[in-house]
């Protein structure tokens, strides 16, 4: 549509709107950006409009109006705090005759509701025209005050059912009642001590949480512990998961399963010897773990009553055994399951489709975990440590989740980010986004199973770019990342999703708001007791009397993130040579960087004089005083990187890389049992102590 007129981009704009698909967006710079005919009509094709040129225009929409009006009922109400407003009922004008019945289900099935509604008595909440014919919209009442919950809701008329889920949710997320916490953060797969097999383990996980609580921390944060693809395909990143809804088998602990005993020396060795290397070697790491899992495996199915305590195990949680079955399928089949036989395609994973044996490492594997995993909890709530986990905002395109939920998953189309000050080029992560469509009509049981998983064992989590609950960005496959286009969610059916298992699970959700953030979303975090995020790398103002922006009382506070550069290497300015180096900051913008950096860095410094909170420029002076001005503001909770203590300059992961950088395999510089000998760490956290009060 190069060559479209501006009647046939308005009619394309407005189908783009139709299917909540923007046409516009504003930049990180106050511009607005048009998405490109192209970006449009490759999202709306893929939402499934019926468009493939401008002539079929005129017909999409009308459509695409007479499906969003023609008896349309749901598929989600809110009921903010058990109050379910007005029921919203789409018709055709002539069908709004007579009465419908209607029925409601509680969640525990401990009482049903019925009521009938007059079509002809209920108020006319919206009118519209579509060909000369009109369409209602109609307000029926509701069946009065809620348990919280997730009901079902069905109305019946003329022979038509039509069902939907009600979601009756607090309005905000759980807070706990500790104020101005800190906490320290560390990947688990850099984290390592004297005991670990080639990677941090759980029980690693467990001896960090030991030592934050000697610390007077609060709470340990790490990057997400999924399961990922370790072999073929093989993609270690944290935020491409096999699936949202399974841990990750390369961080049990192999000496705690049962069967454990004496180790072969070369194995011993073989582990040691990946466990001293400065990068994780996860392929190598998984096949070694993996040889010793499955002897225990096969060693325990075998002993009298193995079987059937892994088989109760699957009985309870029967998702195991759908996802034990995909992940031997992959091994058999191939790792691109959209190239396998229909049958197989669409779910039918029997058992003479696959290899027995690594289905059954992979159920016990998930097993082992679960129990390991209820250990690490019950540590970290004896201590009274939280654990803050990270959940991604999506997972590997040919991973367990597209597969189980395809429905949910949109084809040729996967999620990114636009151009920014940190990333010139835009991003593109791989992954396909979710149908907001086909989302509603399942009644958002994918997002309830995700955030249960996770929610049953962290106390805090953090939702990888937040701005998802909004909106997403959409990169058609075969473009570039700045040839995206926004799509946009019902936020307020997902806050109710997530304030819900918040509150149920007593654990609080942080939103990384960071980036192009629209108004809204801040808004909307606000509004249901979210946490946002402040980083002070980014908030630097200039200012010698506010050298940093003001910081939100409700935010989780940090000098940096993990997709940002440490400490030292933005103090001293490395982290923009890197950036250029590797092709994702044009020098020009990395120039411009340098000199605006310098005067923020200037300005920072000058305060910290004032204030007395430095003896001497030295970097390690530096982030003492960064610290100290983080755990004496008023932020709910700070977050410390480890790394930063040290003055780490190696970044873990530098956005819109890929072999160009060591992503997610930098092994910290110092052990779980070295950390206590490490006096700059020491001194860093007394300041944090100190200035929190702690």
């Amino acid at each position: 549509m190069r060559d479209a007129s501006s009647a046939e981009l308005a009619r394309l704009r407005r189908l783009a709107r139709l299917y909540d698909v923007q046409p516009a967006y504003v930049d990180q710079e106050g511009r607005t950006v048009s998405a490109s005919p192209e970006a449009l009509l490759a999202a709306l094709r893929a939402l499934g409009a019926p468009v493939d040129s401008a002539r079929e225009l005129a017909g999409a929409i009308r459509e695409r109006r007479r499906e969003l009006w023609g008896w349309r009922f749901g598929p989600v109400f809110v009921a903010w705090d058990g109050v379910l407003p007005a029921l919203e009922l789409r018709l055709p004008a002539h069908d709004a005759i007579g009465a419908v019945e209607l029925r409601l289900e509680l969640e525990d099935e401990a009482e049903t509701r019925h009521w009938r509604a007059g079509l002809e008595e209920s108020p006319v909440l919206a009118r519209q025209e579509i060909d000369g014919e009109p369409y209602l919209a109609l307000g029926l009442p509701g069946p009065g005050a809620l348990p919280l919950g997730y009901h079902r809701l069905s109305l019946e008329a003329g022979g038509r059912r039509l069902d939907a889920r009600v979601i009756a949710a607090p309005r905000r997320a759980f807070r706990p009642r500790r104020r101005r916490t800190w906490g320290v953060f560390l990947p688990l797969y850099a984290l390592h001590s004297r005991r670990s097999w080639g990677v941090g383990d759980l029980t690693d996980l467990g001896g960090l949480v030991d030592w934050a609580a000697a610390k007077q921390a609060s709470f340990v944060g790490t990057l997400p512990l999924l399961a990922s693809f370790l072999d073929e395909p093989f993609d270690p990143s944290p935020y491409a998961p096999v699936s949202r809804l399974f841990w990750n088998e390369l961080f049990i602990d192999v000496t705690r399963v049962p069967g454990a005993g004496r180790w072969d020396d070369d194995l011993v060795f073989e582990a040691q010897s990946l466990s001293e290397t400065p990068l994780v070697y996860y392929r190598e790491t998984m096949a070694l773990k993996r040889t010793v899992l499955e002897g225990q495996a096969r060693v325990f199915l075998a002993a009298p009553g193995g079987r059937q305590a892994l088989e109760g195990f699957l009985d309870a949680s029967p998702a195991v055994r759908d996802y034990a079955r995909f992940r031997a399928a992959i091994e058999r089949l191939g790792p691109q399951w959209r190239a396998w036989p229909e049958r197989q395609r669409a779910g039918d994973l029997s058992p003479g489709d696959y290899a027995a044996a690594a289905a059954d490492y992979y159920a016990f594997a998930q097993w082992q975990l679960s129990l390991q995993m209820q250990a690490l909890v019950g540590r970290a709530r004896e201590r009274d440590v939280g654990l803050y986990f990270d959940l991604p905002v999506g997972c590997h395109a040919d991973g367990y989740d597209p597969w189980r939920y395809q429905r949910l998953f949109v084809p040729g189309m996967s999620v990114g980010a636009p151009p920014d000050i940190v990333t010139t080029s835009g991003q593109d992560w791989g992954f396909q986004p979710l149908s907001p469509d086909e989302l509603r009509r399942s009644g958002y049981d994918y997002v309830i199973a995700y955030l249960r998983h996770h929610l049953g064992a962290a106390s805090l989590l953090r939702l990888d770019h937040v701005m998802g609950l909004h909106r997403l960005y959409w990169v058609p496959h075969g473009a570039t990342a700045r040839d995206g286009v926004y799509v946009r969610y019902r936020p307020e059916e997902l806050y109710a999703v997530h304030c819900l298992e918040s509150q149920r699970h007593r654990a609080a959700v942080i939103g990384e708001n960071l980036g192009i953030v629209p108004p809204a979303v801040n808004r909307g975090l606000r509004r249901h007791a979210i946490s946002g995020m402040y980083v002070m790398s980014r908030a630097l103002t200039g200012d010698e009397d506010q050298p940093v922006g003001p910081i939100p009382p409700r935010a989780v506070a940090s000098f940096g993130t993990h997709d940002m550069a440490p400490f030292a290497a933005f103090w001293q300015g490395s982290d923009l040579e890197d950036r250029v180096r590797l092709g994702v900051l044009d020098p020009d913008r990395a120039a411009r960087e340098t000199e605006e950096r310098g005067a923020r860095k200037a300005a920072l410094l000058a305060y910290a004089r004032r204030r007395g909170l430095l003896a001497d420029d030295s970097p390690a002076e530096v982030l003492g005083a960064v610290l100290s001005l983080l755990a004496e503001s008023p932020a709910e909770r700070v977050l410390v990187n480890l790394e930063d203590l040290w003055l780490e300059t190696r970044s873990q992961n530098v956005p819109a890389t890929t072999t160009e950088h060591a992503n997610w395999r930098h092994r910290a510089r110092y052990g779980l049992d070295a950390l206590d000998g490490v006096p700059e760490v020491e001194e860093a956290l007394r300041r944090v102590r100190e200035a929190r009060g702690t």
